[in-house]
């Protein structure tokens, strides 16, 4: 096993890691000083579990530019949230837009609505790396009255970023709902100032907090349904579900100990500031290192906004690469096709996928130009 010192890694678009101190002891801490059910007792213990709940949706809802954090609900992540919107809110025959660049987290239950609800879903025309071309979705769009516009704010295969406020102005009536698994921590998104209407994040990635928690922005105005219903812990003497945000979408007891992590990790980010800067910088160093090696064909944009590489080599399978990366240099990435099979149709990689280097929080530029020479030595046939 490779030590946490001699490790790249190089998957902070799977997960972050290694983790700030301060999600260690917010675990450790809950675990061994209060771990009582918020909003199940009158207790101390429990109205602290309350308070930690209060206060950590509270700073996500800052983080968001969210007015009301009663509107910000816990998830278990990024497709819990995902889900909640699409079955929630989408009704039959509704018309929803995609970016070709869509995760499974989307895909996969706009698939079952298109057969259960006849769903229609159209994907809006891109560049070359999936970068949604506004004014030709503007002028596609005439004629039609999509309910729903969905965009992947930074696709987790090759880092591209989505101009968010563009398709807004280009679609001002639909809802819009962003997938900001990548985004959350990294680049700023104000749900106020870009006119979104639901967001939904994992905490374990650019928020650099475990897993297992999440959280989902929903606008008011916007009526979507519970997925879920069971015990809230209010209104105790109705058998029928509360309709008051947040429990009307939280059934069930929260992920307490995951909600006490991520109050470290928000506390990193304030004081740290988000990763966008840093992850830009190493990514260019990989493009630079890599981008005209003979045989190496990169998916990413090179024009300084991406956020990852993701990258074939000619003749070699990316499982190969990756794992030779892993062996013989130390380097941990992810091949194949990091759960989001549209995207590599639209980028020419499907169905081998690509190997994808996503630098975040620890890395270092020593850390990229070993990943250079390792991924060099391999094109060379070297160890």
């Amino acid at each position: 096993m490779i030590s946490k010192i001699e490790a790249v890694y190089l998957d902070h678009a799977a997960t972050s890691w290694p983790k700030p101190e301060g999600v260690l002891r917010g675990i450790e801490s809950f675990m061994a000083e209060v771990a009582a059910n918020a909003g199940r007792s009158g207790h101390q213990a429990a109205m602290n579990s309350a308070r930690l709940v209060f206060e950590v949706r509270e700073r996500l809802a800052e983080l968001f530019g969210v007015a009301d954090s009663a509107n910000l609900i816990f998830t278990r992540g990024t497709t819990e949230g995902v889900n909640l919107v699409l079955k929630g809110f989408l009704a039959e025959g509704d018309l929803v837009l995609v970016t070709p660049m869509e995760h499974n987290a989307v895909m996969r239950p706009l698939t079952r609505l298109v057969a259960e609800r006849s769903v229609r879903v159209n994907v809006m025309p891109a560049d070359e790396f999936g970068r949604v071309d506004v004014a030709a979705a503007r002028e596609g769009g005439k004629g039609r009255a999509p309910k729903l516009v969905i965009v992947n704010h930074v696709s987790n295969v090759n880092g591209a970023v989505q101009d968010l406020a563009g398709l807004r102005e280009a679609f001002p009536d639909p809802a819009l709902l962003v997938d900001a698994a990548q985004s959350a921590g990294v680049l700023p998104v104000n749900v106020k100032e870009l006119g979104v209407d639901f967001l939904c994040c994992s905490a374990h990635k650019g928020l650099l907090g475990p897993t297992g928690v999440g959280a989902c922005y929903l606008n008011p105005e916007r009526e979507v349904e519970p997925l879920t219903e069971g015990g809230t812990g209010s209104r105790s003497e109705e058998t029928r579900h509360p309709d008051v945000r947040p429990d009307r979408y939280e059934a069930g007891t929260l992920n307490l100990h995951g909600i006490a992590g991520l109050a470290g990790s928000l506390e990193h980010v304030t004081e740290a500031g988000l990763l966008g800067g840093h992850k830009r910088r190493l990514t260019g160093m990989l493009l630079e290192g890599l981008g005209s090696s003979p045989g190496v064909e990169v998916r990413s944009p090179g024009d300084g906004t991406a956020l990852m590489v993701s990258l074939t080599v000619k003749g070699v399978s990316a499982d190969v690469v990756a794992r030779r990366l892993e062996q013989e240099h130390g380097v941990l990435c992810r091949p194949g096709l990091q759960c989001a099979p549209a995207a590599h149709r639209h980028l020419g990689s499907f169905p081998g996928g690509t190997v994808r280097l996503s630098p975040g929080f620890g890395n270092t530029p020593e850390q990229m130009e070993r990943a250079v020479a390792g991924m060099r030595a391999i094109l060379a046939g070297g160890a």
